[in-house]
């Protein structure tokens, strides 16, 4: 990734580590956990693995012979991944590094030619190239290994959805592109251009819901530019333009009901290395 996105996106996950866990992202380790079905004894990568999520529920299914590698752009999510590791007594190993592009790390389980299993859990937007970054995971998978990973389901984040619509107007952009999500069909058609042999991909259950009123519109915006993922929207030289904007496309998406539903629903895709 260019450096100054590198930079960007640590700055922000450094930021949410020590709350990361307090949100929807446990429930959506859980669901990786049963579409993965790690298996004992085989070696698991976990990518943008952040504060060990996946990781260390992976873990729990390979047991002691097996293996677990975890990597992160963000030394914060890291240090609090090694602190749950070490209170759990892990094996797993926590390296800091851009997923992107793995070349020279030594992490394949000994005396294998690949992982058994990759995952990428809520990151595979963040990277300018996701086709030409799943190419590179293949290399890193044995004959028959899997991936899974995974993509917001399109507009079912409010704030994200309408922070989108005003972007251009204000000449600022979101931190990451899920333009090219339009459906399940836009991942399997991904992971399908990056070489795998895709064995399903599929809309989740909702792992969080909450109900958005009018009345709730510029507290919602506030909220969101409050947040490291949402606050170049929160510039002093914008905010009030940006607040006025976000609350005028929030009542016309409401229309005359009134409510907007946020889910957190995402696509998952399983895909395989021929």
């Amino acid at each position: 990734m260019p450096a100054s996105h590198v930079t960007a996106i640590q700055s922000i996950y450094d930021e949410r580590s020590e709350s990361y866990d307090n949100s929807h992202h446990g429930v959506l380790a859980e669901a990786y956990i049963r579409a993965a079905q790690p298996k004992p004894g085989k070696g698991v990568l976990d990518l943008a693995c952040g504060a060990g999520l996946v990781s260390l529920l992976a873990e729990e299914k390979v047991g002691k012979s097996g293996q677990i590698v975890g990597i992160d752009i963000s030394n914060g999510m890291l240090d609090v991944a090694r602190r749950k590791a070490q209170q759990a007594g892990s094996k797993a190993t926590f390296i800091q590094h851009d997923i992107s592009d793995l070349t020279g790390l030594d992490i394949l389980p000994l005396g294998s030619e690949g992982f058994d299993l990759i995952t990428c859990a809520a990151a595979l937007v963040l990277l300018p190239n996701p086709e030409q970054a799943i190419k590179h995971w293949a290399t890193w998978l044995k004959p028959g290994g899997r991936l899974v990973t995974d993509v917001a389901a399109k507009d079912v984040h409010v704030p994200s959805r309408i922070l989108r619509r005003i972007s251009d107007t204000l000449g600022v952009s979101l931190q990451w592109d899920e333009s090219w999500v339009q459906s399940e069909q836009s991942l399997a058609d991904l992971l399908a251009r990056a070489g795998l042999d895709v064995k399903k991909v599929f809309l989740t259950e909702s792992f969080q819901e909450r109900r958005y009123l009018v009345a709730d519109a510029g507290e919602a915006f506030e909220k969101a530019v409050a947040s490291p993922m949402f606050r170049n929207f929160g510039d002093p030289a914008i905010k009030d333009r940006a607040n006025r904007l976000f609350v005028e496309k929030f009542v016309e998406e409401a229309g005359s009901e009134g409510v907007l539903l946020d889910e957190a629903k995402m696509y998952m895709g399983i895909a395989y290395k021929v």
